[in-house]
């Protein structure tokens, strides 16, 4: 919640914005998709209110009962999407990558272009083949929710997902964490605990270029890469 107030605020045109995506409808992660789209263009409609048609939404089957039929009006593309799925944007390969997460539907989302490849696991549990589907993948974006070993049922912790971040080959060029709970960086926490986990990484992992995102970062890829 807030993304159209963070895109002001750090100074983004949201009217750049042309691919949507949704993983899963939990409030955290799908709130404001419907003031994105509508943010996404200069002019919603002609003269006749015949709304102009923009972008892509990559989404969940369930999330389209939800949003409302106005604002799916200004989309071009609608595309239902699930782990294992793949689509072709831009000439860009998007594959939906498989989470353990809740009963409602959910992916996680990589990107391959033709000089590297980006994956965001989206909220999840580690699971058998959780590192095979980031083989190859350059930079991955990991939501880790909690610190050391305080375990969250159907999210991550720093301990449970280091070992499986050893087992993703070849070594990620970088690893970004983000989306952490209140045990890491909140009103449960001491202290801002991701800079120790950030460390924690990269002491117990081949992954040298680890880095704890922030309200606000902004990344230039080709720096990331080996």
């Amino acid at each position: 919640p807030g993304a159209i107030v963070r895109l002001i605020q750090y100074n983004e045109d949201p009217t750049k914005t042309d691919l949507f995506v949704v993983t899963h409808v939990h409030i955290d992660h799908f709130n404001d998709i419907s003031s994105i789209i509508e943010s996404s263009r200069e002019v919603l409609h002609d003269k006749d209110y015949n709304y102009y048609k923009k972008g892509t939404l990559i989404t969940t089957s369930d999330s389209l009962t939800l949003i409302s039929d106005y604002h799916l009006s200004m989309i071009e593309n609608i595309i239902k999407f699930n782990a294992g799925d793949k689509y072709i944007y831009n000439n860009t390969e998007i594959i939906g990558t498989k989470v353990k997460h809740s009963q409602t539907e959910g992916f996680g989302i990589r990107f391959n272009l033709k000089n590297y490849s980006l994956a965001f696991t989206s909220d999840t549990m580690v699971f058998d083949d959780f590192s095979e589907q980031f083989s190859g993948v350059n930079i991955l974006i990991l939501n880790l929710l909690r610190p050391d070993s305080i375990s969250c049922r159907r999210h991550l912790s720093t301990d449970e997902v280091i070992p499986y971040l050893n087992n993703i080959n070849p070594n990620l060029d970088a690893l970004i964490v983000t989306h952490f709970g209140s045990y890491m960086d909140g009103p449960r926490s001491t202290k801002n605990l991701v800079p120790s986990q950030v460390k924690k990484i990269q002491d117990n992992t081949n992954i040298t270029n680890v880095i704890g995102a922030e309200d606000g970062l902004k990344i230039k890829i080709n720096q990331l890469l080996k």
